[in-house]
């Protein structure tokens, strides 16, 4: 069945955790966690165009930090339905065949095997939280242009 775009827009809120190099300090665990706390824990390098830290996982679920500086490529997950929830910033999202403009307070619904991409359009780096399900260990991530090779 497919869905409308104001669906799948507010479906959208955290499908893009995991980009290439998750990075984590410390075991993540239960807590309450505090955006600008973790943004200042886990700074964006300058020159890195997207930084992924895990905040929490379990076998069942996790939830990752996403900052995008430029973009993140097409690519799908095979095991993993993400969930992702613009905190600040705005851009274009590739979903499957849709193209749209999303923005901060947007959730965002990929289910797996679905092609997704993102492109920042803001002068600040866009941050989002994913939760995956199940947890995700950041090794299922297929990139559009290396599927089909």
């Amino acid at each position: 069945m497919k869905r409308s775009t104001p669906i799948l827009v507010f479906a959208l809120v955290l499908g893009f955790a995991g980009i290439a190099g998750a990075q984590s300090s410390g075991t993540p665990g239960p807590g309450a966690y505090d955006i600008d706390s973790l943004l200042t824990e886990h700074q964006l390098i300058k020159g890195q165009a997207a930084r992924t830290d895990v905040i929490a996982w379990d076998s069942t679920s996790s939830v990752h930090l996403t900052q995008i500086e430029t973009s993140v490529e097409m690519h799908h997950h095979a095991k993993h339905d993400e969930n992702v929830w613009i905190i600040r910033g705005a851009g274009r999202l590739t979903l499957g065949d849709q193209k749209m403009k999303v923005k901060a307070g947007q959730f965002i619904h990929i289910p797996r095997g679905t092609p997704h991409a993102f492109h920042n359009m803001g002068s600040n780096p866009a941050v989002v939280l994913s939760v995956f399900s199940p947890g995700f260990d950041c090794k299922d991530r297929i990139y559009e242009d290396k599927a089909g090779k």
